[in-house]
């Protein structure tokens, strides 16, 4: 059993593992965090890892950037975002209204306050704000990684790719 647990844990973690794959997979679950769709983000993530070929766990991973501690400030940003991106006003928004914002969403009512809106079109901005360059120093770490791991050239000892 043992064995067989590791062996899924070495598949999960090492599915479409790539520098490109892994950086496109925290661009995907950052922009996914950011959605003010909480209880349904981690289906969102496997789905998306899936249809693209990323790795779900990094995926799920990055899109645990709205965890309690940043979703008050992801969805204030969003909202005052989306505000002006709609209306062209900037709204002030403390981080209690922004707290509170869940609690009184009733979407799953058939509304769709217009705050609601707001906050989604803003995340749309602030998660490509936040992911490209998330996604950038992603993909250096992998590939510095990558190329640290290769063997060296015995003749040169320089990696052979470099």
């Amino acid at each position: 059993m043992r064995q067989r647990l590791h062996a899924l844990w070495v598949a999960i973690k090492e599915e479409h593992s790539s520098p490109e794959r892994i950086a496109a997979a925290v661009f995907v679950g950052i922009n996914l965090g950011v959605w003010p769709v909480y209880g349904i983000q981690t289906v969102l993530c496997l789905a998306a890892a899936s249809v693209l070929r990323l790795n779900k766990l990094t995926v799920i991973l990055a899109a645990h950037i709205s965890n309690p501690l940043f979703a008050p400030f992801l969805v204030a940003g969003g909202i005052v975002i989306g505000e002006w991106i709609r209306f062209g006003t900037l709204r002030s928004l403390s981080l209690e209204e922004a707290r509170d914002f869940l609690s009184v969403l009733s979407i799953f009512a058939g509304e769709v306050p217009s705050l609601f809106v707001s906050c989604f079109v803003g995340s749309l901005v602030l998660g490509l704000a936040i992911a490209v360059p998330a996604a950038g120093v992603t993909y250096l770490v992998a590939r510095n990684r990558t190329l640290k791991s290769l063997p060296e050239d015995p003749g040169t000892g320089a990696s052979e790719d470099a």
